[in-house]
């Protein structure tokens, strides 16, 4: 019994420690409980390598906090709702375009076969794209017609690809990044060799943090498959197997897609009222706060949120309202984080390595 007293002594000390180091106020704590006594932010993934090392081993006060903001699809409300906030902030954002759906009208369905995948009201126009571009925001590529890469031909493959970067170059933009469609196919040696062909970079696949060395599990202890035994970002294994994590398959974590659980864990609520905001927030918040654990421990950048959303505006049950997106990037801004592009990342082609230009 004394033993577990100790160790019940030992685990109180030290979460107050964790919160008083990272000096979080009341209104931004992570792991504050809201709604019906629920708590809806996790420490998962928090594992450090050396159980009995402090996570402040080796730590620095200047050690920045960072982190990417993309958006998904090409939505109009990225250009007349996202666009004001992020200037309110001075911040820039990768911006992945669908490039046949640009100009169009209606209501557009991502569908993947006869299942419906996702739906939205109308992209943004090639003025408004450009406008983005001549701001110093990026324009990337997610695809010709979002179309599932694991289901087409070769030719079909092809043109999902190339056509995408042709018809953004069209416009006078410089994409250097692909996003995978449905985030499936970063696995098969013959859409990675595709897009190598046309694109430096590519996004497939969801984390909490990227891992700058994409070593996450063998040398940060962040235990997520993610990162499983790999020690650096080469999109190939020594017996020459596609890895879970490279250059070609960068990871973010989904801010809709988190919405969308939430949703379903709480269909009573309103999926725009205070209580689900209140939870998205939260865990954003825990989201961007994780990666210091890291980076005060290696004493650098090693490991990076990339935040990525849909739409903007409160007509979709999973996009996120106007004010939480505001009272998302104010947190950053107030909490001297680094807002990045992901052309704000270089590769180190020898080391087979991100980093920070």
């Amino acid at each position: 019994m004394l033993k577990l007293a100790l160790c019940l002594a030992n685990l109180i000390i030290s979460f107050t420690l964790f919160q008083s180091t990272y000096g979080m106020s009341s209104e931004y704590k992570v792991g504050q409980s809201v709604g019906a006594s629920l708590n809806f932010v996790s420490f998962d993934n928090l594992n450090p390598v050396n159980q009995t090392a402090s996570p402040y081993d080796n730590q620095t006060s200047n050690v920045q906090k960072a982190a990417i903001i993309l958006f998904d699809r090409g939505d109009h409300t990225h250009f007349t709702n996202a666009r004001p906030i992020l200037d309110k902030y001075g911040f820039k954002a990768s911006f992945f375009i669908i490039c046949s759906f640009i100009d169009g009208n209606g209501y557009y369905k991502l569908l993947n076969g006869s299942e419906v995948l996702d739906e939205f009201d109308g992209p943004m126009n090639w003025d408004q794209i450009r406008t983005l571009y001549n701001e110093g925001h990026d324009i990337e590529s997610h695809g010709m017609q979002h179309r599932y890469l694991r289901n087409l031909s070769s030719q079909d493959l092809e043109y999902e690809i190339s056509e995408s970067k042709a018809c953004l170059e069209n416009q006078g933009l410089n994409p250097t990044y692909f996003q995978i469609p449905s985030n499936r196919g970063a696995d098969n040696a013959t859409i990675l060799k595709t897009i190598s062909n046309y694109f430096d970079f590519g996004l497939s696949g969801h984390s909490k943090l990227m891992f700058l060395n994409c070593d996450g599990w063998i040398n940060h202890g962040f235990k997520t498959r993610s990162y499983k035994h790999q020690k650096d970002c080469n999109p190939y294994s020594v017996e020459g197997l596609p890895t879970r994590t490279h250059k070609y398959a960068i990871r973010e974590w989904s801010h809709d897609r988190y919405h969308s659980e939430v949703n379903n864990n709480f269909p009573y609520l309103q999926p725009h009222g205070k209580e689900i905001s209140n939870m998205l927030f939260s865990e954003f918040v825990n989201l961007v706060e994780t990666q210091k654990f890291y980076n005060e421990r290696a004493g650098k950048i090693v490991a990076i949120p990339i935040v990525g959303y849909h739409g903007i505006d409160k007509y979709n049950t999973y996009d996120t309202s106007e004010e939480l997106f505001e009272r998302e990037m104010r947190y950053l801004y107030d909490n001297g984080y680094k807002v990045l592009r992901l052309t704000d990342l270089g590769y180190d082609q020898n080391e087979n390595r991100f980093y920070i230009k």
